[in-house]
């Protein structure tokens, strides 16, 4: 069984590919239900509630993306110390987003683009490496 929130062990890529979509999916099928009792109630103090929902559910998804990317990365035998620079990745687009900058957004985009597919596509180790055994393997944690 996959431990989304676990930074130990490896993932291989078909699984990380839909535990990634798996987490967007139910993080946007929770953010709709969210605010669709927002419309339901409509007074200003539940809408501070819906939005710290909202807040909590993106914050939730965000680390158990990155605890799987850190996994990914273990599998093909990199540091999941990596990931923090992944982050900083998308906080730059986030910004050149926020301030508008539509040139340097598409760069960034296409450039974390790559960078995502990359992690997604990089074979892993087809021996034990040090962060455990080969992903899928009978009695290897998953």
């Amino acid at each position: 069984m996959l431990k989304t929130f676990s930074l130990q062990g490896r993932l291989g890529r078909l699984r990380y590919f839909l535990f990634s979509v798996a987490v967007i999916a139910i993080a946007a099928a929770a953010v709709f239900v969210v605010t669709r009792l927002l419309t339901l109630v409509g007074t200003r103090q539940a809408f501070s509630i819906v939005q710290g929902l909202i807040a909590l559910t993106y914050v939730l998804a965000i680390i158990a993306s990155l605890c799987l990317m850190v996994r990914r990365l273990h599998d093909f035998d990199q540091s999941g110390w990596w990931t923090a620079s992944v982050l900083v990745l998308h906080l730059v687009y986030g910004h050149y987003e926020a301030v508008g900058s539509l040139t340097a957004t598409i760069l960034m985009g296409i450039f974390l683009l790559a960078v995502h597919l990359a992690i997604i596509l990089t074979p892993g180790s087809k021996n034990p490496n040090r962060f455990g055994e080969v992903p899928g393997f009978a009695g290897a944690p998953a």
